[in-house]
């Protein structure tokens, strides 16, 4: 008999309960993940100013619903970088 040996029907019951093909269902990133990883990969891609990429990566990121008068309604990704306070000068 062989060293290598597999209980075949354990290893077809396993299957049935871990199977992806089955009942998995992709998780898709929301607009702000799909953004935020798009930039993490520029910053080693080659003909991007790499320290602009790590500047845009360490800013503040938000995500808004916007609704106007029309009824016209969006979704906007903004990103705040390099953010300077004004000194008070009194």
């Amino acid at each position: 008999m062989s060293e290598f040996h597999i209980d075949i029907d354990k290893a077809l019951e396993n299957a049935k309960k871990n199977d992806l093909s089955s009942d998995w269902t992709p998780h898709y990133p929301d607009g702000l993940e799909s953004v935020r990883k798009s930039v993490e990969n520029c910053v080693m891609l080659s003909g991007l100013d790499k320290k602009v990429m790590e500047e845009l990566l360490k800013g503040d990121w938000s995500e808004f619903t916007t609704l106007n008068s029309t009824g016209r309604q969006s979704k906007k990704i903004v990103i705040e970088y390099e953010i300077k306070q004004k000194e008070d000068d009194t």
